[in-house]
């Protein structure tokens, strides 16, 4: 312990100028922040130029420091001058390693405490789950992956190098296939995703530094970091949506009887099946569902879905889609597209086909609202943050602004301005519920420790307190339905034809 401590004191004198960097932007950035929080009835203390230099040159300080470090003991090779000191690698890799928590975690942590105090959150009660678990993704996204880099280069070009190589192949294949998304969107297990990325640098990143620290083999420990790149893209490539909602489904709160609720195509609703062809040859298939026997006090969002057409000759065609993107809301009827291959739709639109799928399903509940009065007061809304509404007079716009710790609610929030304090009917309602993450977990990968949503109304009406509404995801679910002998020539639109 003595050994690490006397090299975390030589560290600290030698890279005084980039710790001195690294302290001025946190600094900056505290400052900032925590001036944003009273943008509303100040837009002065917005200081959106600053806000966006400071987002930027932070990763970059905590970058060009992590590597700094690192490279005064460069692990390459064996012709480094510390090498002749009686180093204890351990000792060496527990001084960067306290380098790094007191010069890039400690300064974050401190400021995320400030930030959330001028923000009237609480950072040592509802969201200290989060206070914490933001540093523990402040080390994997951030610090893990330099750091591991760096101990597999000599010097900050090999470094730059590294990181561009990558980057460029990725910006190839971006040009190559404009429309190519690595893994998709996956909606609200768009977590799932993520959080195996982060799995695979907190396993990686660590073994790559205790090797190289221990050993000094730099090619076996390269070589390690490509494996670890490769598994990363692979998994976003190839773990399929499904799989993402099964983890999900893990999760839920609630067990929902096997039996409810029920999926079925809609025969009231028959003439909305369609199947377009549209001007590029491809065929929109669009079918109407239904949800029904829902549980009480719940309703249910449909995520996604997997469905196969089965021709009599036995020939299939089979189309997954997750996130289901063209759905209304919270409604218990909607319509299910997916595209078609021409071919397979003109050897099969005359045939009575058979159609298997399953809809991926949140259930919602739990309804709570929440009554904001127009002032200064601040309101605590349960699920959401802090809360509070501004101007309820004909001569000013009406704000509602939500402020919430460390991630975007784990709800579904819409708001509503009200006429009377004994709920006269609204004349404004203002949003529609937003897309939500299921992540479990109490933080976000970001730096910004706060989230805002806000909304306003410009009605000439005198408001007198808001309402904000919040539902919670209690259950996921996979419904299979079926169709019989539907034949798609009998639902065929075509495009209209162009005169000459």
């Amino acid at each position: 312990m003595r050994q690490a401590l006397h090299i975390f004191k030589k560290d600290v004198r030698h890279l005084w100028f980039e710790i001195a960097v690294v302290i001025l932007v946190v600094a900056a950035f505290t400052f900032t922040a925590a001036r944003r929080a009273h943008w509303l009835s100040d837009p002065g203390t917005n200081r959106i130029g600053a806000w966006t230099l400071v987002m930027i040159l932070l990763p970059l300080a905590w970058w060009a420091l992590i590597a700094r470090a690192i490279h005064d003991e460069a692990l390459p090779g064996d012709s480094q001058f510390w090498i002749t000191r009686p180093y204890s690698w351990k000792s060496l890799l527990a001084a960067k390693a306290l380098l790094l928590l007191v010069f890039i975690n400690l300064p974050m942590l401190l400021a995320d405490i400030v930030i959330l105090h001028a923000y009237e959150l609480r950072p040592f009660g509802t969201e200290f789950p989060g206070l914490l678990w933001s540093q523990i993704l402040l080390a994997i996204v951030y610090i893990l992956p330099i750091a591991a880099l760096s101990a597999v280069t000599s010097g900050f070009v090999q470094l730059v190098f590294a990181i561009l190589a990558p980057s460029v192949v990725a910006l190839g294949i971006a040009i190559a296939s404009p429309n190519a998304v690595i893994g998709g969107f996956w909606g609200g297990s768009d977590w799932v995703k993520t959080y195996y990325v982060f799995l695979i640098i907190a396993l990686a990143a660590p073994a790559i530094l205790v090797w190289q620290y221990s050993a000094r083999r730099t090619a076996p420990a390269r070589f390690l970091a490509a494996v670890a790149a490769v598994l990363a893209v692979l998994g976003l490539a190839l773990i399929p949506g499904s799989a993402a909602f099964k983890i999900q489904s893990w999760l839920s709160k609630r067990t929902v009887v096997a039996s409810v609720p029920r999926v079925a195509f809609d025969s009231g609703s028959k003439w909305l099946t369609r199947a377009v062809v549209e001007k590029d040859g491809r065929v929109r298939i669009e079918l109407p569902l239904n949800i029904a026997a829902l549980p009480s006090g719940m309703a249910a969002k449909p995520e996604g879905f997997s469905v196969q057409l089965r021709a009599p000759d036995g020939t299939t065609w089979r189309a997954d889609q997750v996130p289901l993107r063209y759905v209304s809301d919270m409604d218990q009827k909607f319509s299910l597209q997916f595209t078609l291959d021409d071919a397979f739709y003109g050897t099969v639109k005359n045939e009575p086909l058979t159609i298997h799928g399953s809809l991926y399903l949140t259930l919602f509940g739990g309804r709570q609202s929440a009554r904001i009065p127009f002032g200064d007061r601040l309101v605590t809304v349960p699920r959401v943050g802090i809360c509070s509404a501004s101007g309820g007079s004909p001569e000013r716009s009406d704000f509602l602004i939500c402020t919430s710790a460390f991630r975007f609610p784990p709800v579904l929030v819409s708001y509503r301005f009200m006429q009377s304090a004994n709920g006269a009917p609204d004349v404004s309602t203002s949003t529609q519920p937003r897309s939500i993450s299921y992540s479990p977990f109490p933080a976000e990968a970001g730096i910004n420790p706060v989230s805002q949503d806000f909304t306003f109304s410009s009605s000439p009406s005198s408001f007198s307190q808001a309402l904000v509404d919040t539902i919670e995801p209690l259950a996921y679910i996979e419904r299979n339905f079926t169709i019989d002998n539907l034949r798609l020539a009998d639902y065929e639109v075509r495009p209209p034809r162009q005169l000459p």
